[in-house]
Order: structure tokens, then C-alpha cells, then sequence
């Protein structure tokens, strides 16, 4: 950036040493304005060149800052000009840093700079002070003007300096690994795993009671008996980590087809027992 301010201010230097050459820039009326929120005017000058500002005006977040101006190839003013630059650059008073702002074009060579609120928070605020304006006019037909507009405070609050690196030893990073979850007993495990079982159990109390032997299941009995099966093991899987928009699917997939062998199981049942 600064290699590139460089490179500008020595073309408009020569610029402006080889205006003999080369046509002027002339500056029409520039009106400076700094406005409220509300539409409040607390400056509104119009400058004639070579004039500048008569106060040091204000600058907050609130306040918007606005430059215009119209570039002329003739002293009367008649022949409106198209720069190929058209810049306020802003410098501050005690460091030196600039900020630059590049104008708008408007019909019939007429040129505006906004300084609005996000622009003052991005580039202005963080360093407050006093800063010289100036416009910089630049055309390669017409040659270069600059013109010290004044002066402008801008007000804002000052920002931290960056933390400085240091190089060296740094001091050795102590990781503390997490404590390892309490688990229950072993009692209490037990006693769960007795609880889950029960349910079994209880189901093969009631088959002894209704007569059901292993050696006389015929095929509707083991398919039904399969998809008892299938529901425990999707119990399990729910219980190991199958989530439960997954595990209900699954128990509407097979409730139809359990419904239906648990239908033809207890018929051909009654049928023998006839």
C-alpha cells in the first residue's frame, strides 16, 4: 500500500512539474457537508479553490462526512472533465497514516465522496485525531491538481495495539485428562440383566403351559416365532445404539407380517386340537 502511495505521488509530482505541457485541472465549487442521523446540517460550506474550510469540523459514527465537486478543462468553467483520479486523501496529523478515499462520478464530470458509518468504524474510528483533507485530481490529458481542503477531528476511541510475538521458550502445556465415568455396581448390573430376562423367561412359562413343544412347531409356529426373535433383537439394537426414528420403522415393518404368521400359528393349532 504504501509502495503504491508512493508510486502516485510521484506521477502527480511530475504531473504537476510538467504542467507547462500539459493543460490544468480546474475545480468547480466543492460543497463540504457533515450532517446528523436526522438530516441536521452542522457544517455546509461551499469552497472556491484555492479556499479552505473555516472550522476544524467534527467527525463521529453519527455524522456523515460527504465532498463534492465538479472537474472542469477550462477556467470558465464551461467544459465539464472525466478524471481518470479522483481521490480525498485523509491524512492523520501525528502519525502520518492516510486513508484514502476514491470519489464517485456523476453525470457531466461531477464527483462525490460519502464517508458513511461503516466506513468511518472500518477506517476512521479506530485511530481519532486531527487529519488534513486533501483533493487529489489526477487526468492524463489535463495533468494533476491537489487541493488542502482543511482540516477535520475525528472522533472515536483508540485501538489496541497488536500483541507483540516474542520468540523463546514457551511454558510446557499441562493437559488434564477427564476422570473416568462412574459406573455402577456389579449387584446393580446383575439385578438389571435379571430384570431384561425375566420377560423370556416368563414367555417360556406360558408356552409350557399352553402345551407348545419344540419337536411339534411346524412352519406358520417357527416363522412366527422368528419374528418374536426379530423384535428381541431389535430391542437389543435399540439398546446398543439404534436410534428411535430407525428402531419404530422397523417395528412397523414387521408388526403386518407378525400379525399374520401369529393368525395362521394359533388356526392350525386349534385345527389339530380338533
Amino acid at each position: 500500500m504504501r509502495l503504491l502511495r508512493a508510486v502516485f505521488a510521484s506521477a502527480v509530482g511530475l504531473c504537476v512539474l510538467g504542467g507547462s505541457s500539459l493543460a490544468a485541472i480546474h475545480v468547480g465549487p466543492v460543497h463540504v457537508k457533515v450532517m446528523e442521523r436526522t438530516g441536521d446540517k452542522q457544517v455546509s460550506q461551499t469552497l472556491e479553490y484555492p479556499q479552505k474550510l473555516a472550522s476544524t469540523p467534527k467527525l463521529t459514527a453519527s455524522t456523515p462526512f460527504s465532498l463534492a465537486f465538479t472537474a472542469f478543462s477550462d477556467a470558465s468553467h464551461q467544459n465539464a472533465l472525466a478524471l481518470d483520479q479522483a481521490l480525498v486523501v485523509m491524512r492523520h496529523a501525528s502519525t502520518g497514516d492516510e486513508v484514502t478515499l476514491a470519489g464517485k462520478m456523476g453525470a457531466h464530470g461531477s464527483y462525490r465522496v460519502d464517508v458513511a458509518r461503516k466506513q468511518f468504524r472500518a477506517q476512521l474510528a479506530g485511530q481519532p485525531g486531527k487529519y488534513t483533507v486533501r483533493l487529489v485530481l489526477g487526468s492524463f490529458d489535463q495533468g494533476a491538481l491537489v487541493y488542502p481542503v482543511g482540516e477535520v477531528q475525528v472522533a472515536g476511541k483508540q485501538a489496541r495495539a497488536a500483541d507483540t510475538v516474542v520468540y523463546g521458550r514457551r511454558e510446557e502445556i499441562r493437559h488434564r485428562f477427564g476422570e473416568p465415568q462412574k459406573m455402577p455396581s456389579v449387584l446393580v448390573s446383575l439385578a438389571f440383566a435379571v430384570l431384561a430376562a425375566a420377560p423370556l423367561g416368563a414367555l417360556v412359562a406360558a408356552w409350557q403351559r399352553m402345551g407348545v413343544r419344540v419337536r411339534s412347531v411346524d412352519g406358520a409356529a417357527a416363522g412366527f416365532l422368528a419374528l418374536v426373535a426379530a423384535y428381541m433383537a431389535l430391542a437389543a439394537a435399540y439398546w446398543v445404539g439404534v436410534r428411535l426414528l430407525p428402531t419404530l420403522a422397523y417395528v412397523l415393518a414387521l408388526a403386518l407380517p407378525t400379525y399374520v404368521a401369529g393368525q395362521r400359528a394359533l388356526s392350525r393349532r386349534r385345527a389339530a386340537k380338533q
